[in-house]
């Protein structure tokens, strides 16, 4: 019954590991892809050549390539809407990353001490960046937390006055809600007046 169970599911995988193959393999929306070049031209000039070569001699890898990069560019931007600063150092942080893949594919075609020296400078770098990445989001972090502690102390303070002006704006407003509406009641033909 185990075996049987287990066999059932793993078919079930085998489809959204193609499909994912295939949103891959699908040509991206012309406007993500001007998006995403342009995005590249600007922040990683290497890539966007390499793209553009990409494109001509293997249009799968270009295609896949360009969705990451979509997806990244999507990431960032959403990251420099929320807190500029942290954007800077993501974007660094994707630049270094890219460029340590571009120097990594470099030298599986051919080593040099030149490029060794030139992945430990950017691996460096990227290292440092990371650093200063977690030490920002550390003191975002503490200055959230202060924030907090400030409210926690607040609601300390404040519970008895907090609990009685919650208390009487409810009490007033169900007093309000009571309180019929003081109609005169229609009068009807042949009623005398009183």
């Amino acid at each position: 019954d185990k075996k049987s169970a287990t066999a059932d599911k793993t078919p079930a995988k085998k489809p959204v590991a193609v499909e994912a193959a295939k949103n891959d393999a699908e040509p991206i929306a012309p406007k993500r892809e001007t998006a995403a070049i342009k995005f590249a031209q600007q922040h990683h000039p290497e890539l966007a050549e390499l793209l553009s070569r990409l494109k001509a001699s293997h249009p799968e890898q270009y295609t896949k390539a360009l969705r990451e990069l979509d997806k990244t560019r999507e990431r960032l931007e959403k990251a420099k809407d929320n807190d500029a600063d942290r954007y800077a150092i993501l974007l660094r942080e994707w630049q270094l990353d890219s460029r340590v893949r571009l120097l990594a594919a470099r030298l599986t075609m051919s080593t040099s001490e030149e490029l060794e020296t030139e992945l430990r400078q950017v691996l460096t770098e990227r290292h440092d960046v990371r650093l200063q990445l977690l030490t920002y989001d550390r003191e975002k972090s503490k200055t959230r937390l202060q924030k907090v502690d400030e409210q926690i102390a607040e609601h300390v303070q404040n519970r008895e006055v907090s609990i009685d002006r919650e208390f009487d704006r409810i009490k007033k407003s169900a007093e309000t809600r009571k309180k019929p509406l003081a109609k005169p009641a229609p009068k009807r033909i042949g009623d005398k007046d009183k």
